[in-house]
């Protein structure tokens, strides 16, 4: 089972690595294939005979990158793949090797590779329909069973501050907070006013997510969390120049049923799966059909 999306608030930063930049522009190497068309490019970073590599394509790679945009490492990365990409390019062509027999079916092969892509895609986005509330309530409903937790989904309550007194007047509150008569309410108009990120927090709090998935970028916060019963508040957390304070409301074990607002967007994603499968059998089906009609279609 796909686990439901964590608050971007605490997924993992991106972190560089020396896998990540040849893994990243090997694929941009895709993107700026087409780079450089026009005959006379009067802006451009890099220029091999007649082709450019333009600034505004080059920002529109590095856009493409997340967490890089700004990088004169990134930009670097980029532009000499560009060019070692363009000197190879032209060197085959001035062989000719587009002529050799196998570099033609290589050509033809991925040709109908991007064709046949570009068409199943095409298909999918004129005809897609998100699923409807009753479709999921009833696949819920169907195989509530398979969807039993595989892994202990927690709820908690959690801000982070960078003035220590504010943290620690939040942690009080917290504390008090299961005595109040609406303690959601009450966490509302806490983190509204302690949290340096209210909306993110708050919707953090409202629903249930794996215990594995959350702050993973905070082992302190994320140790802390694993020692905690329902209704306990951690210590005063310091960690990466902020105060953490983090409450766990209800943490359900493996094997139980999971409501629909945990899951749902997991749901929405095996749908939509189902959904297309179908699409394309209907799809192949029918043009296997019109082909026999024309008697175009032999299998012997």
């Amino acid at each position: 089972m796909n686990r439901p999306t964590v608050p971007p608030l605490l997924l993992p930063p991106n972190r560089r690595s020396a896998w990540f930049f040849p893994f990243v522009f090997a694929w941009v190497t895709l993107l700026l294939a087409g780079c450089g068309q026009e005959a006379t490019r009067p802006d451009y970073v890099a220029r091999v005979g007649d082709r450019y590599l333009t600034r505004d394509e080059l920002a529109a790679a590095l856009e493409s990158l997340p967490f890089l945009q700004d990088s004169t490492e990134a930009q670097q990365q980029i532009i000499e793949q560009w060019v070692n990409n363009e000197l190879l390019y032209q060197e085959a062509r001035r062989r000719r090797l587009r002529n050799d027999p196998e570099v033609r079916r290589l050509l033809e092969e991925n040709e109908r590779s991007v064709l046949i892509s570009a068409y199943v895609n095409r298909l999918f986005e004129d005809e897609a329909t998100p699923p409807s509330k009753e479709a999921l309530q009833a696949y819920f409903e169907q195989h509530r069973d398979q969807l039993r937790l595989r892994e202990p989904f927690v709820r908690v309550r959690y801000l982070s501050n960078a003035h220590v007194d504010s943290a620690m007047a939040a942690r009080r509150a917290l504390l008090r907070i299961d005595r109040t008569p609406d303690p959601d309410s009450a966490w509302a108009a806490l983190a509204r006013r302690y949290a340096d990120d209210p909306d993110g927090v708050l919707g953090l709090s409202r629903s249930y997510f794996p215990e594995s998935r959350l702050f993973t970028a905070q082992p302190a916060i994320q140790e802390e969390l694993r020692g905690l019963s329902k209704g306990d508040v951690s210590p005063l957390i310091e960690y990466d120049g902020l105060y953490h304070v983090l409450q766990l409301v209800d943490r359900a074990p493996p094997g139980a049923v999971p409501e629909l607002a945990w899951i749902e967007n997991e749901l929405k994603q095996r749908l939509t799966i189902e959904a297309r499968k179908q699409m394309y059998a209907r799809q192949v089906q029918r043009l296997r059909n019109e082909a026999l009609a024309r008697e175009n279609l032999e299998i012997n």
